[in-house]
């Protein structure tokens, strides 16, 4: 498993932090995904052999916000 985190600098209410996570917890391969609006972060934990960074960020941009990797 591995774990990144990713700058989400327009999530600002409990509202965003539901959506996004929904987002990315509806990808294969995500084990677990946790959005901080405080920190503007989100931290997800998932098998790269599944699901690839980039598929995170896509799912991320689809729910109407951006996923910066840090």
């Amino acid at each position: 498993m591995t774990t990144n985190t990713y700058r989400v600098p327009d999530m600002s209410c409990a509202h965003c932090k539901a959506k996004i996570e929904e987002a990315v917890n509806r990808l294969s391969g995500i084990q677990y995904a946790n959005a901080n609006v405080d920190t503007k972060r989100l931290a997800v934990t998932f098998d790269e052999n599944t699901v690839q960074s980039e598929n995170i960020e896509d799912a991320v941009s689809k729910a109407g916000y951006t996923a910066e990797k840090e």
